[in-house]
C-alpha cells in the first residue's frame, strides 16, 4: 500500500560542516562567507545545491548565499558586520569601554591576558654609545 508523499520535497543538497573563524567567516571551495559574530567558534552546516548555499546553525537557517564563480571571493551580508559594530558587550571586552562610533582603536585589551604595569627607564642614546666605546678592545 502506497503512502502519501511528505509535505515538502526531500533535501538533496550536499551537507558540509565548517567551524566559524574568528573573522566571522566560513570557508568553502576557496571562498569566504560571512556569518554573525555570535557564531564564532561554532560548527555550522553548509547545505549546497547547484550555486546556492544555505548556512544553518542548530537546524536554524542563518543566511542563504549565491555562490560566486571562481575563488578568493568574500561573500557577505552587510547586516552581520553592522551587528558586530553595535554589539556593546563585544566592544567593551575588546576596547575596555563601549565604542559605537567610527574610528580605529588606539589599543586593544585581551580578555585573556592581564595588563602589566611595568616601570621602564628612559635613557639617552648617547649612554649606549659610551658603553660600546668601553667594550672595544
Amino acid at each position: 500500500c502506497l503512502q502519501a508523499l511528505p509535505p515538502r520535497a526531500f533535501d538533496t543538497s550536499w551537507r558540509v560542516y565548517r567551524k566559524v573563524n574568528k573573522d566571522c567567516t566560513v570557508r568553502f571551495e576557496g571562498n569566504s562567507y560571512v556569518v554573525p559574530h555570535t557564531l564564532v567558534g561554532k560548527d555550522l552546516v553548509l547545505r549546497v545545491k547547484e550555486r546556492t548555499m544555505r548556512i544553518f546553525a542548530d537546524d536554524h537557517l542563518i543566511v542563504t548565499y549565491e555562490m560566486p564563480e571562481g575563488k578568493g571571493h568574500l561573500v557577505q551580508d552587510k547586516r552581520f558586520y553592522e551587528a558586530l559594530k553595535k554589539d556593546r558587550e563585544m566592544n567593551r571586552r575588546k576596547y575596555g569601554q563601549v565604542r559605537v562610533g567610527k574610528g580605529r582603536a588606539k589599543y586593544t585589551i585581551s580578555p585573556l591576558k592581564p595588563l602589566y604595569d611595568m616601570d621602564v627607564e628612559i635613557r639617552s642614546p648617547h649612554i649606549y654609545d659610551q658603553m660600546i666605546g668601553e667594550v672595544r678592545i
